[in-house]
């Protein structure tokens, strides 16, 4: 997601897959894989609709992001334990316009290994967390919303840190879900399974 926001000065993550090509996040072809597996972010036996994945035709192009189709007010949980490096509440703007980019509720979390997850169009006042808060892996963090560069209610969530070459980028990410350890593909439904 495009926005001005300062960025920070993160330690080094390394993604430790090879290098694979969005086709084959999509269709599952890993032998090795030994990035990190994260909860979907959402409360336990939550069924949710991923409407955009990585390098979709609609806004997601060039971009390993995902879009949760879900309803305003949809509790949005943490996907990894982390701390709140920065959060946004106050809005209540939203549309396709590029001045909408900066428009949008978010949270952004920190995990141990430098990398960092963005959670974005949470509805106004629908942040419950703040900026040095320690959050755990499924711990309510908001409300899902329709603000920023959105054309529906959905929750937006990628994942950034340093790939193999030591570029900070978006990285691919898989999920502990019913089908079990999956990279997610668009147009499916996945139901959220927290690990105990």
């Amino acid at each position: 997601m495009k926005c001005c926001l300062i960025l920070l000065l993160l330690p080094v993550v390394v993604f430790s897959q090879q290098q694979y090509s969005t086709a084959d996040l999509k269709n599952g072809k890993f032998k090795e894989d030994s990035s990190y597996i994260y909860t979907l972010p959402f409360e336990h036996k939550k069924k949710v609709f991923l409407v955009q994945g990585y390098e979709s035709m609609f806004s997601h192009r060039g971009e390993k992001a995902l879009d949760f189709k879900v309803k305003t007010g949809t509790k949005v949980c943490a996907a990894r334990a982390g701390i709140v490096t920065a959060a946004r509440k106050d809005s209540d703007k939203r549309g396709l316009k590029t001045k909408n980019l900066s428009d949008g509720n978010y949270i952004f979390i920190q995990h141990d290994d430098g990398s960092e997850a963005n959670y974005w169009h949470f509805k106004k006042d629908g942040v419950l967390v703040n900026v040095g808060d320690t959050v755990q892996t499924g711990q309510l963090i908001g409300y899902s919303g329709n603000t920023g560069f959105s054309a529906f209610p959905h929750l937006h969530f990628e994942v950034r840190g340093y790939n193999t070459a030591g570029k900070y980028e978006q990285l691919p990410t898989r999920f502990y879900t019913r089908q079990g350890v999956v990279y997610l593909r668009p147009g499916k439904f996945y139901r959220t399974l927290h690990q105990q």
